[in-house]
């Protein structure tokens, strides 16, 4: 939990803004191969950049422990993570439906295998953390409920070209709610490559349907 010192600290690293909601895009999100995005299939998010950019996204332990566990970045781009569900603000349980760009949703590990720690592995951005001046983005997320109680578990994809996407973590659900504003970008540091907060790197990536990856190297550093 957050001290008094650590949280006056936090509104004066990031901006924070009182804002209305919005309309998201009416256009869907596409994976690699120009199709579009749906929810109740499972998707792998990979850097564009092959090479040095590294690969697809996974769970690490946490940096205070094991528990919860960091969404991170694998090294090489022959590995492509672990599947995701999106589950977009707006989706309905009985139909599944196109994922749009800009919209909110929930970031959900597909990961029946990974039986550690208890939490739901939902993606959430995690208190700031006063070592590393950072916003890294962690599990243990809520599913659902938009309101001022969710709003750490909220992210969307905005298009960058193409097939390209940033993540960002801006949420929209909460007309009067005081929320970050930032993209998610990677962070280096203790020889890894953690999801945090960025205002000047976001990571710019693809999404492939999670079959379409099974020629790729899929590990998990768990």
């Amino acid at each position: 939990m957050k001290t008094a010192s650590s949280l006056a600290f936090s509104f004066l690293f990031l901006a924070f803004i009182t804002k209305p909601l919005l309309v998201a895009s009416e256009q869907p999100l596409v994976d690699i191969n120009g199709d579009k995005v749906r929810t109740g299939t499972t998707y792998r998010i990979v850097s564009v950049i092959r090479g040095g950019g590294g690969g697809g996204l996974t769970l690490g332990d946490g940096r205070n422990g094991l528990c919860p566990l960091d969404v991170v970045q694998l090294g090489s781009d022959l590995m492509r993570g672990l599947p995701f569900l999106f589950s977009p603000v707006n989706s309905t349980v009985d139909e599944e439906n196109y994922v749009l760009e800009s919209t909110d949703l929930n970031i959900i590990f597909v990961t029946p295998q990974i039986k550690i720690c208890g939490e739901p592995k939902v993606w959430k951005v995690d208190n700031y953390d006063q070592s590393t001046g950072q916003w890294f983005i962690t599990t243990n997320g809520a599913v659902g409920n938009p309101g001022a109680q969710t709003l750490e578990s909220w992210f969307k994809f905005e298009k960058v070209d193409g097939n390209t996407y940033k993540i960002k973590h801006c949420p929209s659900v909460c007309e009067t709610c005081v929320s970050l504003c930032s993209d998610v970008g990677i962070y280096f540091g203790n020889g890894g490559r953690r999801l945090a907060l960025s205002k000047t790197r976001p990571f710019l990536v693809s999404i492939l349907k999670a079959e379409d990856a099974s020629n790729g190297k899929i590990v998990s550093v768990i």
